[in-house]
């Protein structure tokens, strides 16, 4: 059977994103057993240019921003393990502390080792015991923060060594829960029922979660310019009138006579007979 991808969801402030960056840089290593998912909101579609903006008066092009919001919210909801990237900064973003909502009410409700996993990661001194949701989670990495780790790559092997264990514990309790959830068992009439399990992501509808890269596509100005001056000159010319050929251009051209043909060819009525071979 194959293993279950594990879904590690990284929530930090934009202020932090050099520190998301680099983490992410120290798990690409585990990209094969672990989807790694962060917000990386795409920007706004680009105008186009004026003279494309004349010729395609009724096209705008598609924002992409409501599709990976979506998909977004597919990943919160789905993931296995959440990074909390804390800094003083974090502690009054709107949308890391809804993550954290997020994460802590799914691990609430859930009571088994399958529920989702919260780690905070400190990255700079703040009062996130006091002001945080996350008071009631150890920290993942190194005991002090990464800002006061010198060198700051000792932080981050001791944070990715600690989460690989996790990973690789939690990959295969997946694996043995999609095992257990499709395995033919026939229940015995009079047995109670087995207990309420969680109902982990096994990577049934990976699809609502995938970001699709975009292609954003460059119309030359100078192009769009050339076609409106082609299309101006093409309707000018359509608009006048059809003006009668000159007679004075055929007036010494002299009109040459066929003269009928004396014996024209026609076919003999008489069949055809071929020499015999010899």
């Amino acid at each position: 059977m194959t293993p279950v991808k594990v879904n590690l969801f990284i929530s930090c402030d934009k202020a932090d994103r050099k520190y998301c960056e680099t983490l992410l840089s120290w798990l690409y290593p585990m990209r094969d057993e672990v989807n790694l998912w962060y917000e990386n909101q795409p920007d706004a579609p680009p105008e186009m240019p004026l003279p494309w903006q004349i010729l395609l008066f009724w096209y705008s092009p598609p924002d992409r921003r409501y599709e990976y919001a979506r998909k977004l919210q597919k990943q919160k909801e789905r993931a296995h393990i959440y990074l909390f990237l804390t800094s003083y900064k974090s502690l009054i973003n709107n949308v890391v502390q809804g993550d954290i909502s997020l994460a802590v009410n799914r691990r609430i409700a859930t009571g088994d080792d399958l529920n989702p996993l919260v780690f905070p990661v400190l990255l700079s001194p703040s009062h996130w015991q006091q002001h945080s949701g996350l008071s009631g989670y150890k920290p993942l990495g190194p005991k002090k923060t990464l800002a006061e780790i010198k060198p700051v790559e000792e932080g981050f092997l001791q944070l990715t060594d600690q989460l690989a264990k996790y990973i690789k514990v939690l990959q295969r309790r997946l694996t043995e829960e999609r095992y257990y959830q499709t395995r033919p068992v026939q229940v015995d009439e009079g047995l109670p029922a087995p207990p309420l399990r969680a109902q982990p992501y096994l990577g049934d509808d990976d699809e609502a979660t995938e970001m699709s890269e975009s292609t954003r596509v460059e119309l030359p100005e100078w192009l769009g310019w050339a076609l409106i001056a082609l299309i101006i000159v093409l309707t000018y010319r359509g608009l006048q009138p059809n003006l009668p050929l000159p007679a004075t251009r055929y007036r010494n051209v002299e009109r040459q006579v066929e003269y009928p043909r004396t014996m024209p060819m026609v076919p003999s009525e008489e069949p055809l007979v071929f020499p015999a071979p010899e």
